[in-house]
């Protein structure tokens, strides 16, 4: 019975894991407490024997009345012997209760002693001698000349012991104080370890890193530290699996997309030699079409490559307003008749860090969008400016705009805005999904907000 019940506890608090957390904690706690209460035994008996004296000028008092007890035992009465009157007149006004006893220890002078006092004769002590661990009232013997002693009441007000139990608290709160925080310090160096580790294994998950495994390097110190660790390393695989076999679908299914455009393109252009020219406006709509596939697939399959590639872009120190300026070259022609392009640069911003090719991918996203849809006769401004901890490519045009509760979404995959995207105007939704995984593998952001006269306004931020 008793087995089967130690094998249920052992069960529920998962000790008979020798390696598991519960019985990690279990063990330095136990260790700690018992720690704790052998020092303060320790520390409590060492106290005893280090205190557990007279102290020094009770110890000089007692030798002083001693000396006056010697003086008063060499005066005479009238026939000769001991003053007796005297020298009970003197015992009665000291503070302390005191006789001077012959070796019978009885009584020289004429003072009668109290009973209780005369049984306490018995446990008489040495001016040098331990006292008890109790406040109490030890009577205490000073030798004086040959045949006689001094017996003195020590006070309990001036016992060692009286200030023991303020004593045994500070030892009792600075020896907690202190293992704890031993033992706390090396409980928590020895959990953290692992849990450092995990935390940077899931930082580069996070960050799309699906390679880390992190089981080898938790090691089997803490056992649920371990499992943790397995199955994280098994999910980044599993995940990996997954992105794997996504991204090889998209590649395999735009590629193969590509084949029948291909071919499509091909037959129209023979048809275009053998078709009369009253075909030729449904050709060209065929064409068009053709094209708009093309470059779907082609938005498709870099959209694709973008997620899935933070891992392998070098990010090295690039100047964007030199960036800015080659897309600024090649947009200027694609601008609508009525539309003007402001572009304000200044070299003196610091570098950033950031990949070439993404940068002049995004600003040209960003910066056709906004040619695209602000509208016939927008102003488009484009200005580069740096911040405390970012430089920030800032495209703002003052037209149509887009509401503002679709504003966040714009940034979405597939998103089309109703009120500036249409069918008519083109547009499959990726341009900015692309800029936005661009900034992000970048480590910086893309934010859209309203302009105040009306637009959009796109913020592109790298971190210097």
């Amino acid at each position: 019975m008793s087995w089967n019940c130690s094998k249920i506890v052992r069960k529920w608090f998962f000790l008979g894991d020798r390696q598991g957390l519960a019985f990690r904690l279990f063990s330095y706690f136990a260790i700690t407490l018992v720690l704790i209460l052998s020092l303060q035994s320790i520390a409590e008996m060492a106290l005893v024997r280090v205190l557990l004296h007279l102290p020094t000028t009770v110890k000089t008092e007692m030798l002083g009345l001693a000396e006056q007890a010697n003086k008063l035992l060499d005066n005479k009465d009238a026939e000769g012997n001991i003053d007796r009157a005297k020298l009970a007149a003197w015992e009665a006004t000291q503070a302390s209760y005191l006789f001077v006893l012959n070796d019978d220890l009885e009584e020289v002078s004429s003072r009668i002693m109290h009973p209780h006092f005369k049984f306490k004769l018995r446990f008489i002590r040495q001016l040098d001698s331990i006292l008890e661990k109790h406040v109490s009232k030890p009577v205490i013997g000073l030798p004086l000349r040959p045949g006689y002693q001094l017996v003195v009441q020590f006070s309990d007000k001036q016992h060692p012991a009286h200030y023991f139990p303020y004593y045994f608290a500070a030892i009792q709160f600075v020896i907690t104080s202190i293992l704890l925080a031993i033992f706390s310090l090396l409980l928590a160096r020895h959990l953290q370890q692992p849990l450092h580790r995990l935390q940077a294994a899931s930082r580069g998950l996070a960050e799309g890193d699906f390679s880390i495994r992190v089981s080898h390097r938790v090691g089997n110190s803490v056992t649920e530290f371990n499992q943790l660790a397995q199955d994280l390393d098994d999910m980044a695989e599993y995940i990996n699996h997954l992105i794997g076999k996504q991204k090889k679908l998209i590649t395999d299914v735009s590629h193969e997309l590509r084949t029948p455009l291909a071919r499509h393109s091909l037959v129209l252009h023979l048809l275009r030699k053998r078709c009369p020219e009253e075909v030729g406006e449904l050709l060209d709509k065929l064409d068009h079409e053709s094209a708009e596939m093309n470059n779907l697939v082609s938005e498709i399959l870099e959209f694709s490559r973008l997620d899935h590639e933070n891992v392998s872009v070098k990010l090295i120190p690039t100047q964007l307003e030199s960036l800015c300026q080659i897309q600024v070259m090649q947009n200027e022609i694609a601008l609508k008749p009525q539309q003007s392009l402001n572009v304000e640069l200044d070299n003196a911003t610091s570098m950033v860090l950031a990949d070439s090719r993404l940068c002049l991918r995004a600003i040209k996203n960003v910066l056709e969008n906004a040619i695209k849809y602000a509208g016939e006769s927008a102003t488009i401004e484009l200005s580069v400016r740096q911040q405390a901890q970012y430089v920030e490519v800032i495209i703002a045009d003052d037209g149509i705009g887009i509401p503002i509760a679709q504003l966040e979404r714009v940034f979405d995959p597939f998103v089309r805005i109703e009120q500036a995207r249409t069918k008519q105007s083109g547009g499959y939704g990726l341009g900015l999904a692309i800029v936005k995984e661009a900034m992000i593998i970048m480590r910086g952001e893309a934010v859209a907000e309203l302009n105040v006269n009306n637009g959009v306004i796109v913020k592109l931020r790298f971190p210097i």
